[in-house]
């Protein structure tokens, strides 16, 4: 008797520990959106840190490294103080200029108008004037993020932010308050926003315009980047964009625009962009033929996509734009880059995947138009960290 009562003792117990884990109210489906859930905030939780060591290895000691500040950098918070006190008027009494002058040429734009509400607040520093690029960066792991996990699926889009951060061009120039770190942000966010349109949300169409137009307005070599790219996607995903007719005739119409600034501009200064490639010593203001022309620009373009370019280090740069002993993209990343640009080729036939090819082919077209450097090619690094990023994933997987 005892024995049976003990038995039956030791099955109740075994039931009511057994009960919580077979309880009607608890559903499979239940179970399974709770493990979702959990594995969901994981991924934010890694975004969040990566993000997080984004921003900290920028903003310490950001005003003693790089160990210069340089002109073409103080004079963003410079300009933005005339703005200030010359009522929002330019040089030439113009209202809300499109371009404000550096060096004798017109070549700043957006940058400025970053620097406006800063300045008000803090005045000049070189902490201020650098830590407003520092965040407008931001905006490109962020897009770079957002384009692994919506159109890409990954689950590794915290590891995109950190390629990006310890990518030595990128981490160089993030530091610092060139306007070509903002104008390769803000055309990572026109990347995003173009994919999102394309992967079936098409408002995010406008947002990818207003994006486009703010990297061409910061930096005169974005210009031809912009352009190229737009035709390209156009062309590649014409027959959605025809199912899409409304919101494309809309966002042209958005884009014309957008557009009003610069026509103001080339009205008011017609030989601006001569002077401007003048002044660079472009090889399209040589006396030669245009077909010698037409093979010097694909020289140097190809440069721009030759990967002894990016992964070599080089004296060809300016030593300030250069990391010593370092080339412009990490070198440990070669196999997870190759990985990823064979699954990009692979898949070609995918819209996410052409656009990312697209980013990559036109990141050199601007520089070519005058000579490959890094300031003026730096949009490469969007379209190499979202690469790296897949290979490593796939690599992961």
């Amino acid at each position: 008797l005892d024995v049976r009562v003990r038995l039956e003792r030791g099955r109740q117990a075994q039931a009511a520990t057994a009960a919580p884990q077979a309880r009607p109210g608890w559903p499979d489906w239940m179970r399974a959106a709770g493990r979702s859930l959990v594995r969901v905030n994981t991924q934010t939780a890694l975004l969040a840190v990566a993000l997080g060591i984004y921003l900290l290895v920028r903003l310490i000691a950001l005003d003693a490294f790089p160990i210069y500040f340089f002109t073409d950098e103080a004079v963003q918070t410079v300009r933005a103080a005339d703005l200030v006190r010359d009522g929002l008027r330019g040089g030439e009494d113009e209202l809300l200029p499109t371009y404000f002058i550096n060096g004798g040429q017109y070549n700043l734009g957006v940058s400025v108008y970053l620097q406006v509400i800063p300045y008000l607040l803090f005045g000049k520093s070189i902490w201020v004037t650098r830590g407003v690029s520092v965040l407008v960066s931001l905006l490109g792991a962020l897009a770079v993020a957002g384009m692994l996990k919506h159109s890409f699926g990954s689950r590794y889009a915290w590891a995109g932010v950190l390629l990006l951060s310890i990518t030595p061009a990128w981490f160089l120039h993030s530091r610092t308050a060139f306007e070509t770190v903002e104008a390769t942000a803000f055309y990572a966010a026109f990347l995003y926003c173009y994919l999102r349109y394309r992967g079936g949300q098409p408002r995010a169409l406008y947002a990818a315009a207003v994006m486009a137009a703010l990297a061409f307005y910061t930096y005169s070599p974005a210009q031809m980047v912009v352009a190229l790219s737009v035709v390209l996607l156009a062309l590649s995903d014409a027959r959605y964009h025809w199912q899409q007719r409304g919101v494309v005739l809309r966002a042209l119409g958005l884009g014309l625009l957008l557009l009003l600034p610069y026509a103001r501009f080339y009205l008011n200064h017609p030989g601006e962009n001569y002077r401007h490639l003048e002044i660079l010593r472009s090889y399209w203001l040589q006396d030669i033929p245009l077909g010698e022309k037409l093979r010097l620009y694909f020289g140097e373009y190809l440069k721009g996509l030759n990967p002894l370019y990016w992964f070599v280090p080089n004296g060809d740069d300016f030593a300030r734009h250069l990391m010593k002993g370092y080339a412009h993209l990490w070198r440990p990343s070669i196999p997870f880059l190759a990985l990823g640009l064979g699954l990009t080729l692979w898949r070609i036939r995918r819209p996410e995947y052409r656009a990312l090819l697209i980013a990559l082919l036109a990141a050199p077209a601007g520089a070519a138009l005058v000579g490959i450097g890094i300031t003026r090619a730096l949009f490469m690094g969007i379209p190499a960290a979202v690469i790296t990023a897949l290979g490593l994933s796939a690599a992961l997987a």
